[in-house]
């Protein structure tokens, strides 16, 4: 007959346990606590270490301390991570708040009233440990008294230890002491990980290398502010317990808005900023639990000379490393969100968006424990899922309401997100176009659709002579003719200096094609005009045909030779367009006609294709 503590006593008293979890199975499923990598375990230790700051009237020093050490189990003696640590000289704990600590599932933020900073529920510092190391050991000082605990997996997994240890008085060990760059200082923590058997990186070179863009992504705004500084140092271990500095840098702030000075981004931009302010914030008002909340959504957009660098450039790559939606958290950094790209467009890397909230709306954004993800932060419609459901979008929109569904709150936010995407879109889409129009216009070797369709026409005009309806205004004055190029061509993004250098250059070398994309109601795929002599083709941006078959070939930068597709396709589109301005009366309006119903057609089919 079972015992009322779950044991079953059998011949010899051998006690046999029924524990619904198996101590060896719990702990094991502890340690896969799904961190995207180790430094993003660390990043738990360095949340406790801010959040630890906060109200003492200093900034924080947060330190982490790699030490590497060459074994014989190294391939080649080669050094390895032997061990790490992370050192603040914040608040510090005492005892009993130590060993409190130390427990799973007992953090020191549970309460809703107590999270109201960067942390969620103060229980980062035993899962994030036994995520990547077997042993963690705990030096804390405050009030003259330094106290020490430890968690040990082995320890765990024999039933050796069962409950946290009793802190213990305790110094710090000499040999941290020695590798933290400044005074022990009258309060702080010191979190020592060994056994570091789930460490993904090997070197701690390579630790810190990855490490540091996300940590000063995750903490730019407490860098920026000089709230907190954040050091990564690496050393070697070699005899007589004697280090060599391998790496000893402080952690600069890194801007996927592009806006601050003094960060990580590639020189000139460390220091002069290569984006700017899209308009002013935005303070988006969404109800939740019978309450308002305010979301901040930010946004900025490459500067056009930051443009011109191209994708291949140092600050184009850098950039498409920041590429997404900041989720911002009590000014702490969740995630890149990438569900709002394009992710086919390589230009999606010069825009910034980054959304602001308060620990109030964490069950809007879906905020894990671990803070890694907001897992309800993504690109919502609320009409297609109103249509998915049957319902009307009011009858929808009542139902996520009375339900009280965090995804009411978020529609809104998704709607802000998208309206501001598609006017940042469409202003560096004319700033790409501005370029390779000053490329067509300044080209010297006559390689480009612009000059070959030219060339074809200036051949054809001394067959038949000047039968377009363009070609009488080729013979107003120069500088009427540039005027009005002018003004077509700085709707493609281009500073009015710029583009009135470009419509010179045009009218001088006598380009006959000038190509923009707009969006413009109908169905045609491009539409034909002529202004100051120049056959004008606009590209419609609002047509699949765009994104199927124009952007795909437009992919790569302006500076940049067309490739013989996009180059073939703008041959055609001139020869049909000069082929419109030749035509008159009813044969005119009949091309016209045929134009609109090709595009009309062309939709529908192209529409089927994304079925």
């Amino acid at each position: 007959m079972g015992s009322r503590s779950g044991m079953i006593f059998g011949r010899g008293s051998k006690r046999l346990s029924f524990a619904i979890i198996p101590q060896k199975l719990s702990i094991k499923a502890m340690r896969s606590s799904g961190y995207k990598d180790s430094a993003y375990a660390i990043a738990e230790l360095i949340d406790n270490s801010i959040q630890a700051g906060e109200k003492l009237s200093r900034p924080v020093s947060v330190e982490v301390i790699c030490v590497d050490k060459a074994g014989y189990d190294s391939p080649g003696g080669r050094r390895r991570l032997d061990r790490l640590a992370v050192y603040d000289n914040a608040c510090g704990m005492d005892k009993e708040t130590l060993r409190r600590a130390l427990q799973f599932g007992v953090g020191n933020h549970l309460e809703e009233d107590d999270q109201k900073g960067i942390g969620k529920f103060g229980m980062g510092l035993p899962n994030s440990s036994i995520s990547q190391a077997r042993r963690v050991d705990v030096y804390t000082w405050r009030d003259g008294e330094t106290w020490h605990s430890y968690l040990d997996v082995d320890d765990i997994q024999e039933g050796r230890l069962v409950d946290v240890p009793e802190p213990q008085a305790s110094v710090l060990p000499p040999e941290w002491l020695c590798l933290i760059s400044g005074d022990q200082g009258e309060s702080g923590t010191l979190v020592i990980w060994t056994q570091l058997d789930l460490m993904k990186w090997k070197q701690s070179t390579a630790l810190l290398r990855n490490a540091e863009l996300m940590i000063g992504r995750i903490y730019r705004y407490f860098i920026n502010t000089k709230k907190a500084t954040i050091r990564l140092a690496a050393y070697e271990e070699i005899s007589g317990g004697r280090f060599n500095s391998v790496s000893d840098d402080f952690v600069r702030p890194n801007d996927p808005l592009m806006l601050m000075t003094g960060t990580s981004a590639p020189a000139p931009y460390d220091d002069t900023p290569a984006f700017e302010p899209f308009g002013e914030p935005q303070e988006l008002e969404v109800g939740y639990g019978g309450q308002s909340h305010i979301v901040t959504i930010a946004a900025s957009i490459c500067k056009v000379e930051t443009r011109k660098r191209g994708g291949s450039s140092s600050i184009g790559s850098f950039a498409k490393k920041n590429q997404g939606v900041s989720v911002v958290r009590a000014d702490r950094e969740l995630e890149l969100n990438r569900s709002f790209e394009n992710s086919y467009d390589p230009r999606e890397r010069w825009w910034g968006v980054e959304v602001a909230f308060t620990p109030a709306l964490d069950e809007v954004f879906g905020v894990s424990n671990n803070k890694q993800s907001a897992t309800g932060f993504h690109r919502l419609d609320i009409d297609d899922d109103a249509a998915a459901h049957g319902m009307s979008l009011a009858d929808y929109q009542e139902q996520l309401r009375l339900d009280n569904d965090p995804r009411l709150p978020m529609y809104e936010i998704s709607k802000a997100i998208d309206k501001l995407l598609e006017t940042m879109r469409d202003q560096i889409a004319r700033m790409r176009e501005g370029e390779r129009i000053e490329r067509a216009a300044q080209g010297e070797d006559g390689s480009t659709a612009e000059d070959i369709a030219t060339r074809a026409l200036r051949r054809r005009q001394e067959k038949l002579g000047a039968t377009g309806a363009s070609d009488k205004d080729e013979n107003k004055p120069d500088d009427e003719r540039a005027d009005v190029l002018t003004g077509e061509i700085e709707q493609e993004g281009l500073d009015p200096a710029k583009a009135r250098e470009i419509a010179v250059s045009y009218v001088k070398r006598k380009i006959k094609f000038l190509f923009r994309h707009a969006d413009f109601p109908g169905f045609a795929v491009f539409d034909v005009t002529s202004k100051a002599g120049v056959i004008i083709i606009t590209i419609n941006t609002k047509h699949p045909a765009h994104a199927h078959l124009f952007e795909l070939l437009r992919e790569g930068e302006a500076d940049t030779p067309e490739s013989p597709a996009l180059q073939g396709l703008k041959l055609l589109l001139t020869a049909w367009a000069r082929m419109e301005d030749e035509a008159s009366g009813e044969r005119k309006i009949e091309l016209e006609d045929i134009r609109g119903e090709w595009g009309r057609i062309a939709r529908d089919f192209l529409r089927e294709a994304d079925e």
